[in-house]
């Protein structure tokens, strides 16, 4: 059973969220936001947490069962879970005005950003021991190679290989095949429906990861 975490934006509105940790110990994290190792150079999260709403985990598990079925014993490595809509201001002032802009959801937007509904993760594959696999740019490559469109492009002019080509089709097809959705600029962003079932589905959010127990509620 999913352990779902709930948190009180006000007496009258219970929000659920799930703490992706509890869901298979095979999961593997390196939440980036909460480090300085990213684009914006500074820690954006106050903690290293992974949170999705209950039914988005369910898609989860189900991508990683598509990649049991595969030889070499891979897993799900994830970088980015739900976003508190506050950090997201963070990273919109980090771009905005410069080319890096078309990369980051404008806060200010109807929707924002589908990370702050709890309904998008950012992730990638790793190998049985936890290493990460190549996907031919780091995470939060904000740049045409990391664009899932230019694949073939970059594939021809050699500037990405084979195996890292392959390495990407795989997590797109264990996350397609779970339901999630990919978008253009980002091999490692998938939504788990289109923003506007989204926004109809779940309020945007701006809960602290402080006001959810680390530990799952039965």
């Amino acid at each position: 059973m999913l352990g779902v975490l709930l948190l009180t934006l006000s007496v009258t509105t219970p929000v659920e969220l799930v703490d992706v940790a509890t869901l298979d110990s095979r999961f593997v994290f390196d939440i980036r936001y909460a480090t300085a190792d990213n684009f914006v150079g500074k820690a954006v999260y106050t903690e290293a947490r992974c949170l999705v709403r209950p039914e988005v985990g369910k898609m989860l598990l189900t991508a990683q069962k598509v990649l049991d079925a595969q030889p070499g014993g891979r897993r799900l490595m994830f970088k980015d879970c739900y976003r508190p809509h506050t950090a997201q201001h963070a990273l919109w002032d980090a771009v905005k005005g410069t080319p890096k802009a078309r990369y980051v959801a404008n806060p200010h937007t109807r929707t924002g950003s589908i990370h702050s509904y709890g309904a998008a993760v950012d992730l990638t594959l790793a190998e049985a021991d936890g290493t990460e696999v190549d996907m031919g740019t780091a995470y939060d490559h904000l740049g045409k190679l990391a664009e899932p469109r230019h694949e073939k492009r970059y594939l021809a002019a050699g500037k990405l290989t084979k195996k890292q080509v392959k390495n990407r089709r795989q997590l797109r097809k264990a996350m397609r095949k779970a339901g999630f959705l990919i978008i253009r600029n980002e091999w490692w962003h998938f939504n788990a429906a289109p923003a506007k079932k989204v926004r109809k589905s779940y309020p945007r959010l701006d809960v602290p990861f402080s006001s959810v127990s680390t530990k799952a509620v039965p």
